[in-house]
């Protein structure tokens, strides 16, 4: 009787993690390399390897978080909203997403005060530019109904 009973929990994780791949291709590597190169880099090289690479995992996670969230949010282009409106709603979700996600990674034990805060302004700027990069992947993907 137990093998009748249908899951849609476990189908809904499944399709979120289904989607979330397919929209992570979406994510230009190109564009995080140049931003990586021109900003995150010159910012970093001068702490050790183990700090950079603490600090290169938790912008990678941002990154692809907020793409994500970006996407997601491109739904609420359907009613009628901006791109600003659609941000502002989302500010403090942010804010609160970049320093529980700076929490997990523990980035203040491993790091100096100043090196932290200059990665929370990085992790600032990058959280935003792939937000609105998932706005418009999102918006673009769902004209064709791809999503």
């Amino acid at each position: 009787m137990e093998n009748n009973i249908v899951s849609f929990e476990k189908y809904a994780r499944t399709r979120d993690e289904s989607i979330r791949k397919r929209v992570m291709n979406g994510i230009d590597r190109k564009e995080v390399h140049e931003y990586y190169a021109s900003v995150i880099h010159v910012s970093i090289r001068h702490l050790t390897l183990l700090q950079r690479y603490l600090i290169e995992e938790y912008l990678t996670e941002i990154i692809c978080e907020f793409f994500f969230r970006g996407v997601d949010a491109s739904k609420q282009y359907e009613a009628g909203r901006t791109t600003e409106e659609i941000e502002h709603s989302y500010t403090k979700e942010h804010f609160s997403t970049i320093y529980s996600l700076a929490n997990e990674y523990r980035l203040s034990r491993h790091i100096g005060e100043w090196d932290v805060y200059s990665v929370f302004i990085i992790a600032e700027d990058v959280a935003l530019k792939w937000f609105r990069n998932g706005l418009s992947y999102g918006k673009k993907q769902r004209k064709l109904r791809l999503l």
